[in-house]
């Protein structure tokens, strides 16, 4: 592990070069490519979409040459107009800028951030400029796999402390004791994951068991029933073939 000293260096050396080279590493940088990017592809598959629909409005009648292929070519292409419109791109909300930021910045805190299957909460830590000081975040991601497209997003941030940007010892000391925790509460997080997952499955082990008690309870009343049934049965024919024979050994008296 890297001494307090060697850490300060370390930090030193790299406060000076990004001081000397602009930061192309940072939220904001990184969230505006990422728009850049949606939106070019939006805007080449909008403007095929439209390309098609042209294509469909005024070829459809040449090509086929049936009756209704102008008004199937029309029709088309106005579905072809719609999913254009559609797809074309437009302003992010601030609730999509910030769901895109945290996204980024998971991606860039967490090597395992292409895991979706994981079913407890996961954090880490991160560091951002705030004037002449030093923001620690806080973030947080909720279990992916168990959301559906239109759900919030699964991202969230706590803003821990605030150092000043001087303080490089102070600063990396800050940062490593973020680390540990955000490590300790994905920890408690998986804990209590998988006791919830074992308690689930003891209760259903209880169910099971109870239902298979009622069950042989149910049964075993059931045949009770049965032999008081047949007991009785049993009985009153005995008390008749007593009766029968009493009568006719009084006869024949």
């Amino acid at each position: 592990m890297l001494s307090v000293v060697a850490c300060q260096r370390r930090l030193t050396v790299v406060v000076m070069t990004s001081t000397t080279a602009p930061d192309q590493s940072d939220a904001a940088t990184g969230v505006e490519r990422l728009r850049a990017r949606e939106r070019r592809r939006r805007v080449r598959a909008g403007l095929l979409l439209g390309a098609l629909a042209a294509v469909a409005a005024f070829t459809a009648a040449p090509v086929t040459g049936g009756p209704g292929a102008t008004v199937g070519g029309v029709v088309a292409a106005t579905i072809l107009c719609l999913l254009a419109f559609a797809n074309w791109p437009s302003q992010w909300s601030d609730t999509e800028r910030a769901h895109h930021e945290l996204a980024w910045i998971w991606r860039q805190a967490r090597a395992d951030a292409g895991d979706e299957q994981v079913a407890w909460e996961r954090y880490a830590a991160w560091a951002e400029p705030v004037g002449e000081e030093v923001e620690l975040h806080l973030i947080c991601c909720e279990p992916i796999a168990e959301r559906v497209a239109d759900a919030p997003s699964p991202f969230s941030r706590l803003i821990v402390r605030r150092l000043n940007a001087e303080d490089i010892e102070a600063a990396a000391e800050a940062m490593q004791q973020l680390r540990d925790e955000t490590a300790e509460r994905e920890r408690q997080a998986r804990e209590r994951h998988e006791l919830d997952r074992v308690q689930a499955q003891s209760r259903d082990y209880d169910e099971q068991l109870s239902t298979i008690d009622a069950q042989a309870a149910a049964e075993l009343a059931a045949r009770e029933q049965q032999l008081r049934r047949e007991f009785a049965e049993q009985e009153a024919t005995e008390r008749r073939m007593q009766a029968e024979a009493i009568a006719r050994a009084i006869r024949r008296l």
